[in-house]
């Protein structure tokens, strides 16, 4: 009786491995499961040719066939492959990539935005709140962003992050430009048309650059709105537009301007 209960166990999962690889082969070779569209969505970076060019997918090919074998794949319908290819691309921070059954891909981008740029020798590089390099030129600063100084790195690669860089400074430099910038969406008065450049010494020091005449020494730790906000008040209603010298934020002392 144990043998036939064994055999009949036997007979079926080989059923059910015959049935499972007729589907397989269906998916596989049907003409009915080649791809008819695919879409992109959330990037405005690059044209949706780009993006599915890039991808290495192609219309009237079987979807199926580029799923790899593996279980987040296989589950999810996502091609991996082409969301690694996709993701080499320097303003996609991640992206997903399905197969909408039957015959349909829809490519979903999230990218990076550009935060702030850095001088590296001739060169301006263009990058994200994490220290991801999205461009890099020679000719002008990148328009409407912001120098951040005193990151230190060995190099850097288009689409990478900075290597071998503290990229909290780069953090707390982002930080800092975000805060002059919401700031000034409450006033009429701009803290972001005089700002040079952002000097991030270390995570509790930093240096602003205004005008090309005022120098900010802050601890960006320590009530960075606050400090921002009294920067302003101190830099349009109590200094001429003649004056040099630096405002220092120091401790629990009052802020001060120091003329040269």
């Amino acid at each position: 009786m144990k043998k036939k209960g064994h055999a009949k166990t036997r007979l079926k999962i080989f059923i059910f491995i015959f049935v499972l690889a007729l589907c397989l082969v269906f998916l596989l070779f049907a003409p009915f499961f080649n791809i008819k569209s695919i879409k992109v969505e959330g990037s405005s970076r690059y044209t949706a040719e780009k993006i599915i060019e890039t991808s290495g997918i192609m219309i009237g090919e079987n979807g199926f066939r580029k799923l790899r074998l593996d279980p987040e794949a296989i589950l999810e319908l996502r091609l991996l492959d082409s969301e690694e290819k996709i993701g080499q691309l320097p303003y996609v921070k991640s992206c997903t990539v399905k197969i909408v059954f039957p015959d349909s891909i829809i490519i979903h981008i999230t990218e990076r935005e550009p935060a702030a740029y850095i001088v590296y020798f001739d060169n301006y590089l263009t990058v994200d709140a994490q220290g991801y390099v999205l461009e890099a030129g020679n000719s002008e600063p990148p328009q409407g962003l912001k120098e951040i100084r005193g990151i230190d790195f060995k190099k850097y690669t288009i689409g990478g992050q900075l290597e071998e860089s503290e990229i909290s400074l780069i953090i707390t430099g982002v930080e800092i430009i975000n805060t002059i910038n919401n700031s000034d969406k409450t006033t009429d008065i701009k803290l972001a048309d005089v700002l040079d450049w952002v000097d991030v010494i270390s995570e509790n020091n930093a240096i602003l650059s205004l005008d090309n005449r005022i120098i900010v020494r802050f601890n960006p730790k320590d009530k960075l709105q606050y400090t921002i906000d009294f920067t302003k008040e101190i830099f349009f209603k109590k200094i001429s537009t003649k004056e040099t010298g630096r405002i220092e934020f120091s401790g629990n002392q009052n802020p001060s301007f120091i003329p040269d």
